[in-house]
């Protein structure tokens, strides 16, 4: 008798902790598409930096 209180008592637990690695491994995907949403924000190829140095350049030029 118990025995089978502990078996049922290990399975609910068990049970519990599937949901919770489920919910973590939904967040962690919503996570992941956030971060790669932010990373193509930010991304700056070459050609942009070359051209944002050289504007730089050409305004302290201008400002000496």
């Amino acid at each position: 008798m118990a025995l089978e209180l502990i078996t049922s008592v290990l399975i609910v637990i068990l049970i519990i902790a599937f949901f919770f690695i489920y919910l973590m491994n939904v967040r962690i995907k919503q996570l992941k598409f956030e971060l790669d949403d932010l990373k193509s924000r930010v991304s700056i190829t070459d050609e942009e930096l070359t051209r944002l140095s050289k504007d730089i350049e050409d305004f302290k030029k201008i400002n000496i």
